[in-house]
């Protein structure tokens, strides 16, 4: 599946401004459906640097992604647009 980017964005705010507020948006990539996003991380700015994603059955997988990796937010369908691959930081299975 190729990443497909909207002709505009009806939101009239910014990625950076989604990117601080997509926990629970779903995440695509060139293949598909990779996860949702469970939490966001800052760094020392106020600009998020990294998504934790929750991917797999059931969510048991979760994935750290840089938020620079993010292209597109498509606020009106909860959906983040990735590029390319992920570029994965870390990995872990679940324990719950």
């Amino acid at each position: 599946m190729a990443v497909e980017r909207a002709g505009h964005n009806q939101s009239s705010f910014g990625l950076d401004y989604w990117l601080c507020r997509c926990q629970g948006f779903r995440v695509d990539g060139p293949g598909g459906r990779i996860g949702r996003v469970r939490g966001v991380r800052f760094g020392a700015s106020a600009q998020p640097e990294v998504l934790e994603v929750q991917a797999g059955l059931l969510g048991r997988r979760r994935f750290l992604i840089p938020a620079s990796d993010v292209v597109e937010a498509v606020p009106e369908q909860r959906r983040l647009l990735l590029a390319g691959s992920p570029r994965l930081l870390s990995s872990e299975q679940a324990a719950d």
